[in-house]
């Protein structure tokens, strides 16, 4: 198509070129024309007038006397002679043959090669006639042939630009496609470097050189570009880029998650408008004006969620000392927050609970010491105390143990396949007399086998706990069931009491150490406040989910969800 389309071009520009060359041959010839012919007319007046004052005189024509003269003149001039009365009659010619009546009176005429100049003889009253000449027309010798080479000149001309074009204009137009084709990317076009002219040569190797470093320079831009964008979107904080003017540049995913916002529309806007914590704004312009870093501990609301960040603005200097753009890191230390709280709250929550039964055992040992021995009755009441103290104290210490035990880095599981259905009718087993004493009705919905793998002791462990809580915040003449259901790949338990039930806003808590619902039920029934957290670590042990719905005054539901197939080969961290 482009080809067709040059050819076209092609053949329109040599027609104007050559009808330019001969138009200006014929224009030039037509001036020469012109020319010659003015001269010729100022000629053949001179002559003319030289004649007319030979042959007028005295008001009347006399060529007797200047007959020779006349002869040598147009003999000597090359011209033919004639002179007509004033009756247009002949009476003088040069030419034997010449027309014996004048016919018109143009002034000049021209035939041919030959030019006729006719003039009337001055007169002061009447016409005395008129004298005619008749000579060659003026001309150049070698005109034509001075246009023939004037057009061959300009054909040549336009040959030898016409190959200067296509000499040039093929390694130009490749240039140019393969400067499209760089720019689009694509780098597979290689121009010759087997060229005799120079020029090409040199055209040829700088472009070979330049399509060859933009492509070293993209190659290594993507693989910056590549490493950038992974670093940026695996930082693990979250991340923003605010350019020189307050726009937002860049937001990764981290971010976004962390924040839950798609920020679709953050970029290019001014983060005044997206950004809506004005700790985070202040700090922002903060840098702005002092061009230094800032780094600050914010407690910033996510969605219901109250979160910790630790803040750090950097600004990006040109070498001017003008800030270019800054960068804001979101360091999210809520994690690190919670576990500084549940540190403290452990510490407290273990100093108080071992400082009861502790006291306790001391009290009761001073009394003794001091003569309550003596009295049989109030010795035997005190020891029991005491036992019941330090039962509790050793409860406590050993599902302390046990859950350091359970959150070690290399707790082990002896994974096998078993049956929840026969493990949870073992377990329910224990529990029946203590259930006929509260005359709680504990069953064991019918339903599926429920083949998982697992750990039996430990799984074992999540069910006692679990039925044991039931049972003590179930009052009496309540009831608790047990359900399994299996899915595709999923097996859920489902324990259901019909106790006192656990408040909304209380459900994220009922898994932390020593949270207890009731306390003084808990206390009563022995409890350490330790068995549900138990009871999660052994549930994420086992790769499985643990989820609660309870309404207060009509109990509670526990859904544990265990995977079917679940291979072991490595020790698991709780």
């Amino acid at each position: 198509m482009m080809s067709r389309r040059f050819e076209v071009r092609n053949v329109l520009r040599w027609a104007f070129a050559l009808t330019s060359l001969l138009f200006i041959v014929f224009v030039t010839d037509e001036v020469v024309d012109v020319t010659m012919l003015h001269n010729d007319r100022q000629t053949m007046e001179s002559r003319a007038q030289w004649i007319a004052t030979l042959v007028s005189q005295d008001e009347s024509i006399q060529t007797s006397a200047t007959k020779s003269m006349l002869v040598q003149f147009a003999k000597e001039q090359k011209v033919q002679i004639s002179v007509y009365d004033q009756r247009r009659q002949l009476v003088f010619s040069t030419k034997n043959k010449e027309q014996r009546m004048l016919e018109g009176t143009k002034q000049l005429v021209v035939s041919g090669h030959s030019l006729a100049y006719i003039k009337q003889l001055p007169s002061t009253d009447a016409q005395t006639g008129y004298l005619k000449l008749i000579g060659n027309k003026s001309s150049i010798v070698g005109l034509n042939l001075f246009y023939c080479f004037f057009i061959a000149a300009g054909v040549a001309l336009l040959l030898y630009r016409d190959y200067l074009v296509r000499t040039y204009a093929r390694p130009i137009r490749f240039a140019t496609r393969m400067a499209e084709n760089v720019l689009e990317g694509s780098y597979n076009m290689i121009a010759s470097d087997q060229v005799k002219r120079e020029s090409i040569l040199h055209l040829n190797l700088a472009m070979n050189r330049i399509s060859e470093s933009i492509h070293d320079l993209k190659h290594s831009y993507n693989r910056q570009r590549a490493s950038m964008a992974t670093l940026t979107e695996n930082i693990g904080n979250g991340l923003i880029l605010i350019d020189g003017v307050g726009r937002i540049n860049y937001v990764n995913q981290t971010f976004k998650d962390s924040f839950q916002t798609n920020a679709s529309y953050w970029e290019l806007a001014d983060y005044h408008e997206v950004i809506t914590y004005d700790s985070v704004k202040h700090m922002i312009d903060e840098v702005y004006t002092t061009k230094a870093t800032l780094a600050r501990q914010l407690q910033l609301n996510v969605g219901i969620e109250r979160k910790y960040y630790d803040v750090s603005c950097a600004p990006i200097l040109n070498k001017h000392n003008k800030v270019r753009g800054i960068v804001v890191v979101f360091h999210d230390i809520t994690t690190i927050k919670k576990l500084e709280k549940m540190r403290k709250d452990f510490v407290a929550n273990v100093s108080h609970e071992l400082k009861t039964p502790v006291t306790s055992l001391i009290g009761f040992t001073e009394t003794l010491l001091d003569g309550a021995r003596e009295d049989k009755e109030l010795e035997d009441q005190f020891l029991h105390i005491m036992l019941h103290e330090g039962q509790r104290l050793q409860s406590l210490i050993k599902d302390l143990l046990e859950l350091s035990k359970i959150e070690r880095e290399h707790f082990n599981l002896e994974f096998a396949k078993l049956s929840l259905k026969q493990l949870i009718e073992s377990v329910l087993l224990i529990f029946k007399e203590r259930a006929k004493e509260k005359t709680i009705d504990l069953r064991f919905e019918p339903g599926d086998e429920g083949i998982i793998d697992g750990d039996a002791f430990r799984i074992r462990q999540i069910m006692i706990n679990l039925v044991t809580n039931a049972i003590a915040y179930t009052p009496e003449g309540g009831k608790v069931s047990i359900a399994i259901h299996e899915r595709k790949d999923e097996v859920d338990v489902v324990i259901t009491d019909t106790g006192i039930g656990i408040e909304k806003d209380k459900i994220p808590r009922v898994f932390e150490r020593f949270y207890r619902i009731d306390k003084a039920r808990s206390r009563d029934s022995g409890g350490t406040g330790l068995g549900l957290a138990i009871v999660k670590h052994l549930v994420e042990a086992h790769e499985g989910r643990i989820h609660v719905e309870s309404e207060p005054g009509r109990g509670s539901a526990f859904t544990i969800t265990f995977k079917k197939n679940l291979v072991k080969s490595q020790p698991n961290a709780g």
